[in-house]
């Protein structure tokens, strides 16, 4: 599949009511429109409110008789599925019109929440429409109608659950999550095997080994093919805490998606992106955010990118936009219809991206980040990844109960806590590999450890919280604070202490391999802080740990605002690219290996990378 760049789409017109008022010569301008600012991809909506327009027409002590049709209160038969097949009429000009302009679909058919409204069929309105089964067996009915009536259009490359669908209603636990998913997956695989089926959920959960989580990622990706993130600059992940053209917000999306790809063991892309309203960020901000995620999505692998949405929303006088000014004025596009900075840059970008390679090549991973039991693992997998771009190297994610970890010469445990840690088989695992050859760096959050003396070669002398310390490292002062460790040496070597003695960064050798030990939690300081990656150097920590690594890497760039990503061509060329998560302009300071040269840059300047771009070189190896 190519990249899918493009935006989530409702009628300029109409939003959320579109379907009501369909106007194929309207819905084609539009269309040509998007399709001149490089818009190749839209994600589109059929309303399940108006597509299954079912009503219950009640007899004797409100008994229901049978349905009917909500619009015309025509009497249904028993087996029906009750879809409108206007609406399915509709929706399947709207795939010529998208197929016209060179446009292609991802289609979330259970559009049954949106923008903080629920639309479901009137027959089904107070249900739990997850959870009960007259909502079920409908559900089931109209995605088998949807996609058996829609499947030989061209225009659509992929089936998607619906709109954020954990949102419908409750669950009381993820055996609930897991059955909505499976109906609707295996609706859509009866009816059409050729195309892969999308999540479209966030805020999902990970795995704990217990049961009231509700909706796991592990389940979303062993149900569907391709898992997908909502990364706005929200609470929801822990990204509104700076501006939004700032390194820990315009890389937090980029972690994020690279942590459910990881634990959720599937292709993943950023499916909504935007940045809400103008009191937090300028048009101009806007702009830069959406070019520093649609490149970084890009070389780190993704799918493809999505902003939200196509058309701003000012003029519609009804709910969900009555009810939230911040749902109004989100657009590509003016309530005018005139580009905004961000139409700019999505044909900007647009334009370049043809000129790339398709498809991209894969990136290149310099280690693993394990994540463990008892942690907030999303936002500990979040801030090792950002420390790990600002150090110069590109993790991959991995959370499993039994062991199940990629292979890697590089592993990094972080912020280790609680008091069960995580199980057996992933420590076995973990340590045989040290023991193998390979490198181990743990950061350490008050976790109950085993193997102190053998495998860490250090005696503890106790736990201590509340501590706050300085240590230097590179000649630059780091301020921690939580907890550590009062620490003996037996057979470790200690790199740093802190200005009381106690050792903060030590490693021991352990059969063939090392194993690091930070003495404290290096991402949750980083992370828990306002401006926590450019206040003290946390990343500093990742790059001694990883220094042969990335001196080895055919580029380096010293800036920690700037990331580097290798994406391997063949045995002798690559793709680099240097991307500036920051909101200041930089002159890069890059050191090529003497073993590579630039053979040709793609896109940007090596002189000069503006805030939130970036570079894409060629390198080839001299010979």
């Amino acid at each position: 599949m190519k990249f899918m760049l493009g935006a989530n789409y409702w009628g300029a017109d109409y939003g959320t009511e579109m379907w009501l008022h369909y106007n194929g010569e309207r819905i084609r301008e539009e269309m040509m429109q998007l399709s001149e600012y490089g818009i190749k991809y839209l994600r589109v909506f059929p309303n399940w409110r108006d597509f299954q327009p079912l009503e219950k027409a009640m007899g004797h002590m409100g008994r229901s008789m049978q349905y009917i049709h909500s619009v015309t209160k025509k009497p249904l038969p028993p087996t029906s599925d009750g879809v409108d097949m206007d609406r399915i009429a509709d929706f399947r000009d709207f795939c010529h019109a998208a197929e016209e302009n060179g446009i292609k679909l991802v289609v979330s058919i259970m559009t049954g929440w949106m923008s903080g409204r629920l639309f479901v069929p009137p027959a089904l309105v107070n249900k739990n429409v997850i959870t009960d089964c007259e909502a079920l067996t409908l559900t089931k009915k109209y995605v088998h109608r949807f996609v058996r009536e829609l499947k030989d259009e061209n225009a659509i490359v992929m089936w998607d659950l619906g709109n954020e669908s954990n949102d419908m209603s409750p669950v009381d636990d993820i055996f609930e999550a897991y059955n909505w998913t499976s109906t609707v997956v295996d609706a859509i695989r009866s009816e059409d095997k050729s195309r892969p089926v999308s999540s479209g959920m966030h805020c999902l959960s990970s795995n704990n080994n217990r049961y009231e989580n509700g909706w796991l990622l592990e389940h979303q990706g062993e149900i569907c093919d391709v898992l997908c993130t909502h990364p706005y600059p929200s609470p929801t992940i822990y990204s509104d805490k700076e501006p939004y053209n700032r390194l820990r917000t315009t890389l937090t999306p980029t972690a994020q998606t690279l942590y459910y790809s990881g634990v959720g063991r599937r292709p993943a892309y950023i499916q909504e992106n935007g940045t809400f309203a103008q009191a937090v960020g300028s048009p101009k901000m806007s702009a830069q955010f959406m070019n520093i995620q649609i490149l970084s999505s890009l070389v780190n692998g993704f799918e493809g990118y999505h902003w939200w949405c196509a058309w701003d929303q000012m003029h519609l006088d009804f709910a969900p936009y009555t009810w939230s000014l911040m749902e109004r004025q989100l657009g590509l596009f003016d309530k005018d219809r005139k580009p905004k900075p961000v139409a700019l840059t999505m044909k900007k970008l647009s334009e370049a991206i043809e000129k790339m390679p398709d498809r991209f090549p894969k990136r290149k991973s310099d280690g693993v980040c394990v994540l463990s039991l008892e942690q907030e693992r999303e936002k500990i997998a979040m801030a090792s990844v950002l420390l790990g771009k600002q150090a110069g190297i590109d993790l991959d994610i991995a959370y499993d109960l039994d062991g199940n970890i990629p292979d890697s010469d590089f592993y990094i445990l972080p912020s280790v806590m609680g008091w069960a840690v995580m199980y057996k088989p992933t420590w076995d695992k973990l340590v045989d590999s040290v023991k193998n050859g390979r490198t181990l760096c743990v950061t350490y959050n008050g976790g109950h450890l085993v193997d102190m003396t053998t495998f860490f070669g250090v005696e503890s002398r106790g736990l201590m919280t509340n501590v706050s310390h300085t240590v230097e490292i590179n000649g630059e002062t780091v301020h921690y604070s939580g907890k550590e460790l009062l620490i003996d040496t037996v057979t470790a070597e200690v790199i740093l202490r802190n200005e009381e003695g106690n050792p903060v960064l030590f490693r021991n050798k352990f059969g063939k391999g090392y194993v690091y030990f930070i003495n404290f939690d290096v991402e949750g300081m980083a992370f828990g802080q306002t401006d926590g990656f450019n206040k003290d150097p946390y990343y500093l920590f990742y790059r001694e740990v990883a220094k042969d690594i990335i001196n080895a890497k055919p580029i380096i760039a010293e800036d920690r605002n700037l990331g580097i990503t290798i994406n391997p061509e063949d045995d002798d060329t690559l793709l680099a690219s240097v991307l500036n998560y920051s909101d200041k302009d930089i002159v890069p300071d890059i050191k090529i290996n003497e073993d590579f040269e630039i053979s040709d840059v793609l896109y940007g300047s090596i002189n000069n990378i503006p805030a939130c771009d970036g570079i894409i070189m060629r390198l080839k190896k001299i010979k």
